[in-house]
Parts: structure tokens; sequence; C-alpha cells
């Protein structure tokens, strides 16, 4: 597609679905936030490997979680817009 073909389809299907997923994310972003700002005060109060080692894995998971999001959000925009089913998404994705 392209670029500009692919923000032109990303245009397309968040059509009236922009300020709920702009909500979604904003809400993710702050709660990411404070799991890490938590996870920094912890690093900062215990110096060491088990520190950085924890911080390492909440910001694995907090990855991991923004990712699925994103394509939890993704499928259900294309279902929603163009009737594809998930069986249809996972062969894309296989």
């Amino acid at each position: 597609l392209g670029v500009f073909g692919s923000m032109s389809r990303s245009r397309v299907l968040t059509k009236g679905s922009r300020w709920a997923l702009f909500g979604l994310f904003v809400i993710l972003f702050i709660i990411a936030m404070v799991i890490q700002s938590i996870t920094a005060v912890v690093v900062v109060f215990f110096h060491g490997i088990l520190a950085a080692i924890l911080a390492a894995l909440v910001q694995s998971v907090v990855s991991m979680v923004m990712s699925t999001a994103t394509a939890v959000g993704y499928i259900e925009l294309r279902q929603v817009k163009e009737g594809t089913s998930v069986e249809e998404l996972a062969e894309i994705f296989s």
C-alpha cells in the first residue's frame, strides 16, 4: 500500500472510533506510567541486579499489554467496518 495508502486506510478504518481509541490509549498510557513510576521508586531504593531485572520485567509486561491492545483494536475495527472474521485475520498473520 505504501505510506500514504496505509495512512488513508487507517483514517477510513478508524472513522467514528477515533475518540474511543484515543481515550483507551490515554488510559493505558496513564496506567503504564503509574506502574513504571512505582517500579522506578523500587529500583532507586533497592539497587542491584534484582531491581534491574524487576524493571525489565515490568517494562516487558507493559509493552506486551500495549501491543495486545493495539492488535485487539485493529481486529475489532476490521470486524466492525469490513465484516472480517477472526479466522480470516488469523490467516493473514500466520
